[in-house]
């Protein structure tokens, strides 16, 4: 059985300060992911199992900015990290 890795990250807002309460998930991975989003903590922070190593796309959501995206690999049983930044609206 292969042990899954985690990814732990941050949303940032466009000028730099962390997202509180963002909806982060996977948007595509290198096997089947669950349909599950992490919500961020007051400090922006958030975790997620990654089921497969592999490289993922996330996406972030918040309440104020347009959504943002980041890739990431993650390797059996190791943690990555990623900043998310939501950009400006238009």
């Amino acid at each position: 059985m292969t042990k899954p890795g985690l990814v732990r990250g941050v949303v940032m807002d466009a000028g730099g300060r962390p997202v509180a309460g963002a909806r982060v998930s996977f948007r595509s991975g290198p096997g089947p992911l669950p349909d599950i989003a992490a919500l961020t903590g007051s400090d922006g922070t958030f975790a997620l199992t990654a089921p497969f190593a592999g490289r993922y796309e996330l996406a972030a959501f918040g309440d104020e900015g347009a959504p943002g995206t980041a890739t990431v690999t993650v390797a059996q049983g190791e943690t990555a990290t990623v900043t998310l930044r939501l950009a400006r609206r238009a």
